[in-house]
Parts: C-alpha cells; sequence; structure tokens
C-alpha cells in the first residue's frame, strides 16, 4: 500500500472513530462523576490543587478541563467532546505501532477493532480522565519504541526530540491517573529483558525516566497519602471474587456496559467465548513468542496488557477495584493483541471467523451503549419534577451533599424556577442545622440512596416527620439505587 492511500485510510478511520463518539454524545445525563469534574473545574487551580490533594486523583485532567471549559463553555457536549478528541486522536498511535509488527492490512484491524470497542466509546463519552489517560500512555508507549528503534550514542539521544516528547506524555499520564504506573512498570520489565545481555543500554532510559521522576516529585507527597489513605468504601476480595473481575473484564471491553439491561442467558454465552478466546490468545502468545524484528513489539504489547492486569488484581484483594473503569486504558492493547496472535494461527479461515465474531460482539455493545439513554445518578426526572412543583422561597436540602452538585449543574445550563442556591451540606446534623437556621415555611429533601451508608435514612426521615407536615413524596428507581424526595412545610 502506498503512503497517500495508507494516509486515507488512516484518516477515513479517524473520522469514523471521531463520529460515532461524537454521535448521540449529550444523550445520557451527567452522572455524578462527571458532575464532580465539572465541579472541580469551576475551582481555582490552587482550589483543585487542595481538592485533589484530598481526593484519590492526580490534578492534570482538571486543570486541562477547567481550560477547556472557560475556551468552549462547560454544556455537557464540550465537557464529553474533551475525551472523545483523545480517545480519537489515540487511533494514530496505535496505528503506528500496530504497523511495526503486522503486515500493512492487518496494522488497520487494531484500530477498527479500538473504534467499535463500547468500552472505550462509554468512556469516551464521559467527562472524566480515562480518555485523556488512554491517550497519554499509548503515546508515551508509542515514543517508547521509538527511542528503542532509533538506539544511538548518549549524546545524541540528548538531543533527540524523541527523549522530550517521551518526557512529556510519560509525566502527563502519571499527573492523570495513578494507574498509568501500571503501564510504566510494564516498560521497566520489558527493558530488563529487552537489554538483559547490555547493562550499559539503559543509561538513555534512566536520563528519561530521571527526568519523568523530577518532574513528579512536586506530587509525590500526595500520592503516598492517597495510597496510604486508600478509599474506605472499597471493599476486600476473596479469589473468586477478583478471578471473575479479571474473566469480566474482556466481557467489558466487547459489550460496553449495558448487558446487565439484556437477556442474561446470551450474556453468559458471551462471556464464556470471550474467556475462552482470551485462553487461546495467551496459549498462542507462549507458543509463538520467537521475534526476528529489532524490538519484540508483541512482548511488550502483552507486557503492558497483563502487568496492569496482575497488579489491579493484587489491588483488589484489598481494595475492589473496577476493572472495566481503570482498565478501560488497556482496551488499544486488547485489540492489538488480538489481532497479532489470531495472524498466528496457521487456519487462516478460523482465524478470521473468530475475528468477526469478536467484532460482532463489540458491535452489539455498541447496539447497547445507543439503546441506552441514561448514566448512573440520573436526576433529569426529579429536577423536573421538583421544578414543576417548586414555589417562590422553598429551600432544597440535598442528602448526601455531593448529590446537590447534580442540581447545581442543571440549573446553571437550563431556566429553572429552582433558586440559585441548593443546600448540601457534609453531615446530616449540618443540614439539620441548616434547617433550624433558616426556618422555613416549606421545603423540599432529597434522599440519595447510593450513599455509602443508607442505614439511618429512614430514621432521619421519621424525625422530620416528627417536626413537619410532609406533604409530597415520590420514590425514583434508579441506578445505583433510588432516590426519594420529600416536601415538608411547618
Amino acid at each position: 500500500m502506498n503512503i497517500r492511500r495508507e494516509r486515507l485510510v488512516l484518516s477515513a478511520i479517524f473520522l469514523f472513530c471521531f463520529a460515532i463518539r461524537v454521535a448521540y454524545i449529550d444523550q445520557k445525563n451527567l452522572w455524578f462523576d462527571e458532575v464532580f469534574s465539572w465541579h472541580m473545574s469551576i475551582s481555582s487551580f490552587y482550589e483543585i490543587i487542595v481538592r485533589t490533594t484530598n481526593d484519590i486523583h492526580p490534578p492534570l485532567y482538571y486543570f486541562i478541563l477547567k481550560i477547556w471549559d472557560f475556551l468552549f463553555g462547560d454544556s455537557v457536549f464540550s465537557m464529553r467532546l474533551l475525551s472523545a478528541i483523545c480517545t480519537s486522536f489515540a487511533v494514530f498511535f496505535i496505528y503506528g505501532i500496530s504497523k511495526l509488527f503486522m503486515k500493512p492490512a492487518l496494522a488497520f484491524l487494531p484500530i477498527i477493532l479500538y473504534c467499535i470497542s463500547p468500552l472505550n466509546l462509554y468512556y469516551s463519552q464521559e467527562a472524566r480522565m480515562s480518555g485523556m489517560n488512554l491517550l497519554f500512555n499509548i503515546a508515551a508507549l508509542y515514543y517508547f519504541i521509538r527511542i528503542l528503534e532509533n538506539e544511538s550514542s548518549l549524546r545524541k539521544f540528548i538531543r533527540s526530540p524523541l527523549l522530550y516528547v517521551f518526557i512529556f506524555f510519560e509525566s502527563a499520564a502519571l499527573y492523570t491517573h495513578y494507574f498509568s504506573f501500571f503501564i510504566l512498570v510494564a516498560q521497566l520489565v520489558f527493558l530488563i529483558i529487552h537489554f538483559r545481555n547490555n547493562i550499559r543500554a539503559y543509561r538513555p532510559f534512566a536520563i528519561a525516566y530521571s527526568a519523568v521522576i523530577t518532574i513528579y516529585l512536586i506530587w509525590v507527597p500526595a500520592l503516598i497519602e492517597h495510597v496510604k489513605r486508600g478509599q474506605a468504601w472499597r471493599e476486600k476480595q476473596n479469589l473468586l471474587q477478583v478471578s471473575n473481575e479479571v474473566v469480566n473484564f474482556m466481557k467489558d471491553v466487547s459489550m460496553g456496559l449495558y448487558y446487565y439491561y439484556t437477556n442474561l442467558n446470551f450474556v453468559q454465552i458471551l462471556t464464556w467465548f470471550l474467556a475462552a478466546l482470551s485462553v487461546l490468545l495467551i496459549i498462542l502468545s507462549f507458543l509463538k513468542s520467537k521475534h526476528k524484528d529489532k524490538v519484540n513489539y508483541s512482548l511488550l504489547i502483552g507486557l503492558a496488557l497483563i502487568i496492569p492486569l496482575i497488579l489491579a488484581s493484587i489491588i483488589s484483594f484489598n481494595q475492589k477495584i473496577e476493572f472495566y473503569r481503570y482498565l478501560s486504558i488497556l482496551v488499544p492493547y486488547v485489540c492489538i493483541m488480538m489481532v497479532y496472535l489470531l495472524d498466528k494461527i496457521r487456519f487462516n479461515t478460523i482465524a478470521a471467523a473468530l475475528l468477526i465474531l469478536f467484532a460482532s460482539v463489540n458491535l452489539f455493545g455498541v447496539y447497547l451503549h445507543y439503546k441506552f439513554d441514561f448514566k448512573n445518578d440520573d436526576y433529569r426526572q426529579i429536577i423536573k419534577d421538583i421544578n414543576s412543583n417548586y414555589k417562590e422561597g422553598e429551600r432544597i436540602y440535598v442528602y448526601p451533599h455531593y448529590c446537590g452538585w447534580i442540581i447545581d449543574y442543571t440549573k446553571k445550563q437550563e431556566n429553572l424556577k429552582i433558586p440559585n442556591f441548593i443546600d448540601h451540606r457534609y453531615g446530616w446534623d449540618v443540614l439539620l442545622d441548616s434547617l433550624k437556621t433558616q426556618n422555613p415555611s416549606q421545603f423540599w429533601v432529597v434522599m440519595d440512596y447510593s450513599d455509602v451508608d443508607t442505614s439511618q435514612f429512614n430514621q432521619y426521615v421519621s424525625d422530620l416527620k416528627n417536626t413537619y407536615h410532609q406533604t409530597f413524596l415520590n420514590n425514583y428507581p434508579m441506578a445505583p439505587a433510588r432516590v426519594e424526595v420529600y416536601e415538608f412545610k411547618r
């Protein structure tokens, strides 16, 4: 294939990838994590640093989202567009890696599978750091390979722009999400294997990683604190539960996150098919481990896939990790290895059939993604009902406090009767103090049962009924839990 035709095909795939990520991008509601991103983006840069220090993620995504919102607005479409652009541009790096060790015609298949991965599509349409983190990591790995291919003297290496581009993307990835360290570990393991007979060859990479560490030093105290603290609401898991997470990860890559609302027997069959296909590919990876290239690309991609799965599994024994979310950055490596290893099967008809079946499951997942128009914490109907029944002078109290940000965001975006103040405090006692101080004649209470501990919710409502007269109650079943809306008056 000549260069002109190659560029045309690659551009067409990129446009296809971008188009299906932009399509219906604002169809679903902003769920809590996305609203949290918005809430961070309206803070100052200093406040973002303080709040991320007290949270669990690094600050870079929120910095970029803040600038993005300033330039393009903070509508649902605009905020999610940032993720769609990031995941779409990843196509070029995935193709750049694929064509290094595949036939030209085959090198396009991984990016086609990537485009139609419903899991990747889901996080491409979310105002969170997953899409940006994926881009930074695949770009860093691409330039890592370029450096390996262009081994030169130390003096030439220091002058090479490849070094500085790699340092930029690697540092950006680490400042975007901690799971980027998993890909970094995969790189280090590969270097140990690749240069096991040539210790001096480590020097250029020692310089590169030293620069990355230097750039990251300022955030190390926060990293240590986050690792020590963890997230108290995450549960411990046993071996069986962790194993199920690993098996289900392949299903999530190929079916997205809406299969729960389909025929469960059919999904179970697909799960076992995908698990069997994964085992087949793992066996193939051992049988076909020989390579003739200067760099063992298949080993590198395999490590970038397997090591994060292993490390995430180890962490999950102590604190449950949602593989589908935090390991969505592995979708490119799944697609690359899928095509590469199936190409190693001597029976081309079988390989083609498995690839077509895998792609068909992906397309089914894409269909499910567009079929459903909600995410978790879908407050749209709740806000509509409150706005329709709201009377001037009433107050709205939301518990837990962070669910009030969803109403805040909707109020900012739409012309609602709901007042600009939404009282969402950091504890029920504080909320009661506000209620006592403000002493409204009528008020709303929104109780979201997606809170970590809801054992006292019924008691909270009963206590209010002892003091106030309840005039309205509605129960809203939603994912992940129901929401109850009350209206009270003196």
